[in-house]
């Protein structure tokens, strides 16, 4: 009985979750309301107050969720391919997933585009936004670092500063997809992109 309560209330949970998903992705943080939350996923105010204390609990729910699924993603990845060329076909699947995956889609969507990040929630959800910026600058400075070691990165390329406009030079192809402001194939944007970034990097 004590386990059937425990799975009930994690699909209670999980329910709310994806509600909270569904509206944050299209109306943003600051228009959606905890009573379209309830009304959209089948419940009362109530209970998704029970789970959450706000939106903004929410919203770090969501992420710690994200990396977790990540982590499980990269982790996959990462054993396969520790080269330059490597690191550009893991960031084209990972764009592929977002286009082929609904829900990475509708995260991508709301927290690149359909997020205002007031202090308040910048403070509630700073881990969770650090532990997923890690997990991809980890990946990044692995290759990098092995790059260097067999001979293929220039000496001259810091790797501590490269990682981070790899980076961020992925999330603003991303964000440009994702926010319908360009019309192109994202994985090719991607491909295109990041692979005369590393070419530069190149010996």
């Amino acid at each position: 009985m004590v386990r059937k309560c425990k799975e009930d209330a994690e699909k209670t949970r999980q329910a709310i979750l994806e509600s909270a998903l569904d509206i944050f992705s299209v109306k943003g943080y600051a228009k959606t309301t905890f009573d379209e939350i309830a009304i959209h996923a089948g419940f009362t105010k109530g209970a998704v107050y029970w789970y959450f204390k706000n939106k903004a609990d929410l919203v770090a729910a969501l992420i710690v969720e994200y990396v977790q699924r990540k982590q499980v993603e990269v982790e996959k990845i990462s054993s396969k391919n520790c080269t330059l060329d490597g690191l550009v076909d893991n960031f084209c699947l990972w764009a592929q997933r977002s286009q082929n995956d609904l829900r990475y889609a509708k995260f991508n969507r709301f927290i690149l585009c359909q997020m205002e990040w007031s202090e308040a929630v910048l403070e509630r959800v700073d881990k969770s936004l650090i532990d997923l910026k890690k997990l991809h600058l980890e990946k990044i400075n692995k290759v990098l670092v092995k790059s260097r070691e067999n001979g293929e990165l220039r000496d001259d390329v810091d790797i501590d500063k490269m990682q981070h406009v790899i980076m961020s030079s992925y999330m603003g192809i991303m964000f440009s997809s994702l926010s319908k402001r360009y019309d192109y194939d994202v994985v090719e944007m991607i491909r295109i992109g990041l692979g005369a970034l590393f070419n530069g990097m190149k010996k």
